[in-house]
């Protein structure tokens, strides 16, 4: 009996998980066509205006969404670590702080490098082992 409830539990929760992600993959498309259109609008308009600091946090504000949406299908640490690094090199591209917040996230940046390079390997980092076919791998299985 409880097995069963937690399954459909789980069930009920990946389903709802699967619907989120497509509603926030939805809304990525729509704010990246009207990104295209806002910014072919100005450039027509009056292209002294164009400010790159607005175009370049909209653009990494919508690939943060494409990793979010990633995070949430695939499950794996490797995802997470990506939307992180996303957010800090938008944060530190967008909001232009002084030496010591720039430096700060330096380090967090070669921080999460570093985890990835050195801590996470294999499938404890979302990466399958492949599985080998040869005669001799699978007499050695059974």
């Amino acid at each position: 009996m409880r097995a069963k409830m937690r399954e459909r539990t789980l069930k009920v929760a990946q389903a709802m998980e699967i619907v989120m992600a497509v509603i926030i993959l939805a809304a990525i498309v729509i704010r990246a066509g009207l990104l295209v259109a806002g910014v072919a609008q100005e450039l027509g308009e009056d292209p002294m205006s164009f400010s790159i600091d607005e175009f370049l946090s909209k653009v990494l504000l919508i690939i943060m969404g494409i990793e979010f949406v990633k995070m949430l299908m695939l499950h794996t640490y490797g995802a997470v670590i990506d939307v992180l690094l996303f957010a800090m090199a938008r944060q530190m591209i967008v909001t232009h702080n002084g030496p010591e917040g720039t430096l700060l996230s330096v380090i967090s940046v070669a921080l999460i490098f570093a985890i990835k390079k050195y801590l996470y390997t294999g499938e404890s980092w979302g990466q399958k082992k492949e599985m080998d076919h040869s005669p001799e791998k699978q007499e050695k299985q059974m």
